[in-house]
């Protein structure tokens, strides 16, 4: 009998614990869920957003150009005009592309509802038709240039009245671009190229990365600015406001070859919070008195001298000499109706960056 008892208490044990195993396990979602918000690097990061787009089925709506939420028309027009523009070799049509189509919301491409859809991108028509635009200015910017064509004395004046008679027909109606490449080769003249770019660069606009807030955000901006540099796409100009400039004041005084420290927090000094002494009770009435009379926790002079030791006494222009990288901190002044101020190389040079 306590044989026949002991072997349905194993047979009870066993399937209950085979129960128990089932119900707390995890479904592939949840798995790679997990891993994508534990991921430390980009490679490991992308590759759970395309398992959870595949196993959710977000990957077919990738695939599918259609959306209302922008002008898929256009894009797909437009991609067919850059793909045959690089077949033929044609650059002329290439530069007019670019100047026409250099636009951020080209076709409402940046709606925030095309990228809250699936994990790891939105659609493949418009991550395609980014790709060929980047290309395109590439391909520009590497064509080789050539002097402006200098007129032979030798001519006779008859030839260059007959040709100018009808170089001045065929140029009307010809677009302003049609005559930067010479006919033998695709190549552009050194004024024409430099245009072209500044013109597209002025167009276009610079991109800035701007940390707004503090606290435990502090941490989220490290981890942004972080990734954006592993994966070469930190942009030159970065922006701070509030308690987000201490975090914008570190990474853009830094040059690239210290920026990996920093960003790993091996370069950042936070001695200034250490606590000074075992009186906590004397430190917690303390800081109870300032935020009753004043409004906040912390020491103002505590945060200053944690700038200071890892900022220094650089200046704006100093900082921008240093690392080439511009450092923009807005600072609201409540005598200008509320606009604050912009401080950068340009507009304050010689004003100290731990001050602002």
């Amino acid at each position: 009998m306590g044989v026949v008892l002991t072997l349905v208490f194993d047979v009870v044990r066993f399937w209950h614990r085979k129960l128990k195993e089932w119900y707390a396990r995890k479904s592939p979602v949840e798995l790679w869920l997990d891993l994508l918000r534990n991921a430390e690097a980009f490679e490991d990061w992308e590759e759970a957003a395309l398992h959870l787009d595949n196993l959710l089925g977000l990957d077919l709506w990738r695939n599918n150009p259609t959306s209302k939420y922008y002008d898929y028309r256009l894009i797909h027009e437009r991609l067919n005009s850059f793909l045959e523009a690089n077949e033929d070799a044609d650059v002329n049509h290439l530069v007019n592309l670019l100047r026409s189509g250099l636009v951020r919301n080209l076709g409402n491409i940046s709606s925030p509802k095309l990228y809250n859809r699936a994990f790891a991108g939105t659609k493949y028509l418009i991550e395609e038709y980014i790709t060929h635009v980047a290309e395109a200015v590439d391909d520009v910017t590497a064509l080789p240039t050539t002097p402006p064509a200098v007129e032979s004395p030798s001519r006779s004046g008859t030839a260059n009245n007959a040709n100018s008679t009808s170089s001045s027909s065929n140029d009307k109606g010809r677009p302003p671009m049609a005559t930067i490449v010479s006919a033998a080769a695709a190549t552009l003249t050194n004024q024409t190229k430099l245009d072209f770019i500044h013109d597209t660069r002025q167009a276009f606009g610079r991109s800035t990365l701007v940390f707004q807030g503090g606290a435990i955000f502090g941490l989220c901006h490290l981890g942004v600015a972080k990734a954006l540099f592993l994966r070469g796409l930190l942009p030159r100009i970065i922006t701070g406001t509030a308690t987000g400039a201490l975090i914008a004041a570190l990474v853009a005084i830094h040059t690239e070859e210290e920026l990996p420290a920093v960003l790993r927090s091996d370069g950042i000094d936070l001695s200034a919070f250490s606590p000074k002494g075992r009186r906590r009770r004397r430190t917690l009435l303390r800081r109870g008195r300032r935020f009753w009379k004043e409004g906040y926790f912390l020491d103002v002079k505590v945060l200053e001298d944690c700038v200071r030791a890892n900022v220094g006494d650089l200046t704006f222009e100093e900082a921008y000499n240093r690392s080439k990288r511009v450092l923009n901190i807005t600072v609201a002044t409540a005598g200008q109706g509320g606009v604050p101020t912009l401080l950068n190389f340009l507009t304050a040079p010689n004003v100290v960056c731990y001050l602002s």
